[in-house]
């Protein structure tokens, strides 16, 4: 009977993903070489800023090969003999424009550009990004998915990142009476920002460390983000992959965002427990036969965290299966600034 208990709890472990997609994606891949090292970290998707059909169409084989989804510019390409074929490309969706509210780009003028798209095949999906999530609500109407690129590190408050997933929600729910509730995605910073020219003195910028990287991408799933990309592969010093201490960052977090992967393809949410600490922010997932909570303090301050809230609830990643080991305090716990636990509710097991 035991055996038949344990039969069980392996099933319910290596149950299947749930029906949907969570992109997990990096920017500005250059071609095929590329896409080994961002499959083995863990990156089930990219985009790719190159333009030419003939490129583009060597990047799907190799994706299609690695079975991730790609993201490119259509334009030329369906002005190319690559037209009919593309339409088979493994695109997770094609970028009609980088940050219109920067080019001062016209609303009409992204919906005339989805519209080709649209007419060339209407099963294509589409998407752009916005470097403010306000802009939302004046190009909202645009796309299939809508992306908001926000790049806090160091010179902006790192909980600056929920609030533009926040504004990108709520006008994906509002401004397409057509396609409501619209995917979106976050890009997230992956550079420094001493790599670009600046307008303030002294220059700001620097990498973002682990736990940045880990606050940003949990606190976009925790506002609702469908999707995450990190901005960019290749940079001044040459591609991240290339840089072991670097690359480790992202094949880390990855293997933590795959693990709840389950869940966030599709997500089914379910309720936060109540009492567990005025301040904290959380989200509950459920998928593949898990329930996972993304516990995290979007504050500069120490937040107390009520641990009888979260009875039946362990950690994982960390180094402590004990929540009250694992948090500083005697007697009160605390949730340290821009901290984030993940955890996953104890399933209960009949043994025979």
């Amino acid at each position: 009977m035991k055996l038949f208990s344990l039969f069980l709890f392996l099933c319910a472990a290596a149950a299947p993903a749930l029906a949907g997609e969570f992109p997990l994606c990096m920017y500005g891949v250059a071609g095929p070489e590329d896409l080994a090292a961002l499959k083995k970290a863990g990156f089930n998707c990219f985009q790719s800023y190159d333009k030419n059909p003939a490129k583009l169409a060597a990047l799907a084989g190799a994706a299609a090969a690695l079975d991730m989804q790609m993201v490119a510019a259509p334009d030329e390409v369906i002005a190319s003999t690559y037209a009919a074929a593309a339409k088979s490309w493994p695109m997770l969706a094609w970028y009609l424009c980088d940050e219109p509210e920067v080019q001062k780009l016209k609303p009409a003028e992204l919906l005339q550009r989805e519209r080709r798209v649209k007419d060339w095949d209407a099963a294509q999906r589409t998407t752009f990004v916005m470097g403010n999530g306000m802009a939302a609500f004046t190009y909202g109407a645009a796309a299939d998915a809508l992306m908001v690129d926000w790049y806090p590190v160091n010179h902006l408050k790192l909980e600056s990142v929920g609030y533009q997933v926040m504004l990108l929600k709520a006008a994906a729910a509002s401004m397409d009476k057509a396609r409501p509730g619209k995917p979106v995605w976050a890009v997230l910073q992956a550079f420094d920002w001493h790599e670009y020219p600046q307008f303030v003195s002294p220059p700001v910028g620097r990498f973002p460390t682990f736990d940045e990287l880990r606050f940003m991408s949990y606190l976009s799933i925790a506002r609702g983000a469908q999707g995450l990309f990190y901005y960019t592969l290749h940079q001044k010093a040459g591609s991240l992959a290339a840089q072991p201490w670097r690359w480790a960052l992202f094949e880390r977090l990855n293997l933590e965002l795959n693990t709840l992967m389950p869940a966030l393809r599709g997500v089914t949410d379910a309720p936060v427990p109540p009492g567990i600490g005025a301040g904290l922010s959380a989200r509950v997932v459920k998928g593949g036969g898990r329930t996972f909570m993304i516990l995290l303090n979007p504050t500069a301050a120490m937040v107390r965290v009520e641990l009888a809230a979260l009875k039946g609830w362990r950690p994982l990643f960390e180094t402590h299966r004990d929540l009250a080991a694992l948090l500083p305090g005697k007697g009160a716990r605390w949730l340290p600034p821009y901290r984030v636990l993940v955890l996953e509710k104890r399933r209960r097991f009949i043994f025979f």
